[in-house]
């Protein structure tokens, strides 16, 4: 398992550093609390997460989401939920989305890592319109023994079920931080790769989150 969080480490890099050098960037930041509540294996979710882009200075996107989820063994859970969004930098326009996620991980003493497939089905009142998108994500991550830091490297792609192709990917290195009694923060950066009008576009990005799980 070392031996392939380094090689996802280092594609993660190589990419990353393709995708900068043709593409022109932006500054951004994702802030977010989420709250889960356990039932032994089905738990329930709510998440606030607020988006800026144009360096800082305007609301990309915001939305809430509402859900639940069920943990079918060790290594398998999945969830369904639904979200509000309202997006500024596109007319602000509204969005309700259906989303159906599957999550597999493996662990070996302080290294996991996971796949996640994700299903979102986005309606968009203004226009009448549906859309399909699928999402793949892959992470890596370690915990040394009584640390409260948990570094990880992270992927994403989005793809469109629309026929569209590829829609975004996104890049993340970052640590989850534990203050105890179910409290913890996610600190991460982040290069975003997204379609704009046939080119690419980028963003690097600055996250905080904040999670309680009780």
């Amino acid at each position: 398992m070392k031996k392939s969080i380094i090689s996802i480490i280092s594609a993660l890099l190589i990419f990353s550093l393709q995708a900068s050098a043709q593409s022109s960037s932006d500054l951004g930041t994702w802030s977010s609390i989420q709250l889960v509540k356990s039932f032994g294996a089905p738990y329930a979710m709510a998440r606030v997460e607020h988006r800026s882009f144009d360096n800082i200075q305007s609301t990309e996107c915001w939305f809430t989401m509402v859900g639940g989820g069920y943990n079918f063994n060790k290594w398998l859970k999945g969830d369904l939920s639904y979200e509000y969004w309202s997006i500024p930098s596109a007319g602000n326009m509204i969005q309700h989305k259906a989303v159906l996620c599957f999550t597999e991980t493996m662990k070996r003493e302080g290294l996991a890592v996971s796949l996640r497939e994700k299903w979102e089905l986005a309606y968009n009142p203004a226009a009448e319109s549906f859309s399909n998108t699928l999402r793949t994500r892959l992470r890596g991550q370690y915990r040394a023994p009584e640390s409260a830091f948990t570094p990880y490297v992270m992927y994403e792609i989005f793809g469109s079920m629309d026929g569209k192709g590829w829609v975004r990917s996104l890049h993340y290195a970052g640590t989850e931080i534990s203050l105890g009694d179910g409290h913890s923060l996610d600190l991460f950066y982040m290069y975003h790769l997204y379609d704009k009008a046939g080119q690419t576009g980028a963003c690097h990005l600055i996250g905080l989150g904040y999670t309680f799980v009780f």
